[in-house]
C-alpha cells in the first residue's frame, strides 16, 4: 500500500504559496476600501459646509443693500466663511486646505443674487501609502442664488372691516411687518414695496419703490392713513389687479414678485371695463356715453342675497374717496339726468345690462398686459348669473368672476410669476349676524394654495400649471402670526 503523505505535503505547500499571493492581492483591496471610506467621508462632509455657507449667509445677503460695495461685500464673504468653517472644522481625518474661495454677485440685468463658494482639501492616505498613494484631494462647491423682493400689499378697506374687524390691528401688524427695520426682513434701499386699498373704488396708496421706510411720505405714513370707512363695498379684483400692474410695471423677472391680499368678506363690486356700462337706451340719462365706474349690491348673510336687494349706482373707481361717506356718493362724471344721480338703488332705470366683458378703468395700457385690460363676468367661479343689473346675484356673480378671473390671469403670468399670499380675516359671525362672512374655499383658490382642501368636497383647490401660493385663515388676533409665517416663506423662495 502507497503512502498519501507526500500528496498531501504537496497540497499543504500549494496553499502556502496560495496565501502569500492572496494577501498581496487582498491586502492592497482592504486598503484601498478603508481609504475610499475616508475620502468620501471627507468629500460629504465637505459638501455640506459649502452647502451651509451659501444658505447659511444667504438671509445677510439678501438682507445686504449693496453687494457690490467692497466693505458690504468683504463682510458677507466673512459670513460665508464663518458658516463654512462652523460645518467643517476641525478639519476630519487630519485633511488639510489647499484652496477656499468665495464670491457674492449681482446680476446687472435680473438683479439676480449668487453666493459661490468652493473648497479644496488634501486627505492623508493610510494604506495605499505602500503604493506610494500619500494624499488625495477632494473637492466640493456650491451655489445659492437669491432673489430680492417686489411686494404690493393690498388691504380691504370695505365697510365690514370697519364694522366688525379692527383697523388699529391691521395698521399695527402692518406696520411690524414692512415699515419697522428691526422686524421687518424687507431692506430699505433693496427690496421694492407698495401699498394698494380698496373698498368699490381703489387707490395707489403707496407707489412702489426701494426707499419705502424713508421716503417722505413713505410706507409708514400710508398704512397709518388708510381710509376704512363703514360705507364702502368690496371690489377684489381691482384690488387685485392694480398690485398686478404695479408688479409689471415694474418689469422685473428676476425679482420675487410678491402679492398680499388681505380681506375679510366676499367681492360685491366689479368695474365697468374700457367699454363702460351702457346708457345708450336709458330714459333719465341726459348724457348717454358709456358710465365708465363701478357697481355694487349689498351684502347678505347667507350668501347669496335675495335677488331683489337691488343694485347701487355707479360710482368713480379713481380717485379713491378721502372723505366720510364719499365712496357710496361719488357718482361718475357724466351722470346728469340718471336716476341713481339721485337714487343709488334705481340703477336699472339707466343702465340694463351687465357686459359681458368688465375690468379695470384705469392702468389699461400697460406695457406688458395690453391683452388683459378686460375679463368675463358670466365665466369664472360663478358661471350662468346672467347680466341683469337690478338682480342682485348676478352683480355678485360677476363680482367674483371679475375677481377670480383677475387672480387666474396672475397666477398664470409666466413672465413674472407673482406668488399670492391671501389671508382670510374672520369676525365673530354670532356679534355680527348680518355680516356677510367671507369665502374660505374660493380665497385659497385665489392664492392656489397646494395643501388646501374644499370644506364642502374635501378636494384640493390647487391647480396645476399655475403660481403656487397660501391662504391664511385666520382671525384678526392671528394676522401677526399669519404674517410672520409669510415672512418664512418669502425667505424660503428667495434664496
Amino acid at each position: 500500500m502507497k503512502s498519501q503523505e507526500p500528496t498531501a505535503r504537496k497540497r499543504k505547500g500549494f496553499v502556502t504559496v496560495y496565501m502569500v499571493f492572496a494577501t498581496f492581492t487582498l491586502i492592497p483591496m482592504v486598503g484601498l476600501a478603508i481609504d475610499f471610506s475616508v475620502l468620501y467621508n471627507v468629500k460629504g462632509r465637505l459638501q455640506r459646509a459649502c452647502d451651509a455657507a451659501v444658505v447659511g449667509a444667504g438671509n445677510e445677503v439678501q438682507r445686504s443693500t449693496d453687494v457690490t460695495n467692497p466693505t458690504q461685500n468683504a463682510a458677507l464673504k466673512d459670513a460665508v466663511q464663518r458658516f463654512f468653517n462652523a460645518n467643517f472644522l476641525p478639519s476630519p481625518w487630519a485633511s488639510s486646505q489647499l484652496n477656499y474661495s468665495s464670491s457674492i454677485t449681482q446680476d446687472p440685468t435680473t438683479k439676480i443674487r449668487t453666493v459661490y463658494v468652493t473648497a479644496t482639501y488634501s486627505v492623508p492616505m493610510l494604506f495605499l501609502r505602500v503604493l506610494h498613494i500619500n494624499n488625495s484631494q477632494v473637492g466640493a462647491s456650491a451655489t445659492a442664488n437669491i432673489r430680492f423682493v417686489n411686494m404690493i400689499i393690498v388691504v380691504d378697506r370695505s365697510g365690514s372691516v370697519q364694522r366688525t374687524g379692527s383697523p388699529a390691528t391691521i395698521t399695527t401688524d402692518l406696520l411690524q411687518f414692512v415699515a419697522t427695520p428691526l422686524t421687518s426682513i424687507f431692506v430699505n434701499g433693496r427690496d421694492v414695496v407698495g401699498l394698494v386699498s380698496f373698498g368699490g373704488s381703489y387707490k395707489l396708496d403707496f407707489a412702489p419703490t426701494t426707499n419705502f421706510q424713508t421716503a417722505s411720505p413713505n410706507i409708514s405714513t400710508a398704512i397709518n392713513s388708510i381710509y376704512f370707512d363703514t360705507n364702502n363695498s368690496t371690489n377684489t379684483g381691482e384690488g387685485l389687479y392694480q398690485a398686478w400692474y404695479q408688479l409689471t410695471q415694474l418689469n422685473q423677472v428676476g425679482a420675487l414678485n410678491v402679492i398680499l391680499l388681505m380681506t375679510d368678506g366676499r367681492p360685491s363690486a366689479f368695474t365697468s371695463g374700457l367699454s363702460g356700462f351702457s346708457a345708450t337706451s336709458a330714459p333719465y340719462c341726459t348724457d348717454k356715453t358709456p358710465k365708465l365706474g363701478f357697481i355694487d349690491s349689498p351684502v347678505a348673510n347667507p350668501f347669496p342675497p335675495p335677488t331683489n336687494r337691488g343694485t347701487n349706482g355707479v360710482l368713480k373707481v379713481t380717485p379713491a374717496c378721502t372723505g366720510s361717506g364719499c365712496e357710496s356718493s361719488d357718482d361718475v362724471a357724466n351722470d346728469y339726468g340718471c336716476h341713481f344721480r339721485t337714487d343709488a338703488t334705481r340703477v336699472s332705470d339707466d343702465i340694463s345690462t351687465i357686459p359681458s366683458l368688465i375690468g379695470p378703468i384705469t392702468n389699461t395700457t400697460g406695457t406688458y398686459v395690453p391683452w388683459k385690460t378686460t375679463f368675463p363676468s358670466t365665466t369664472g367661479f360663478y358661471p350662468g348669473g346672467g347680466t341683469n343689473v337690478s338682480n342682485a346675484v348676478s352683480v355678485r356673480y360677476a363680482a367674483f368672476n371679475y375677481a377670480d378671473n383677475v387672480a387666474t390671469a396672475i397666477r398664470t403670468d409666466a413672465t413674472y410669476q407673482p406668488v399670492i399670499y391671501a389671508i382670510g380675516l374672520n369676525f365673530n359671525t354670532t356679534t355680527y349676524p348680518s355680516e356677510e362672512p367671507l369665502d374660505a374655499d374660493w380665497l385659497a383658490r385665489v392664492a392656489n394654495d397646494p395643501d388646501y382642501k374644499n370644506s364642502v368636497t374635501g378636494l384640493p383647490v390647487f391647480q396645476t400649471g399655475q403660481t403656487p401660493g397660501k391662504y391664511y385663515n385666520v382671525t384678526y388676533s392671528g394676522l401677526a402670526g399669519a404674517l410672520q409665517n409669510i415672512t418664512s416663506q418669502i425667505l424660503r423662495l428667495a434664496q
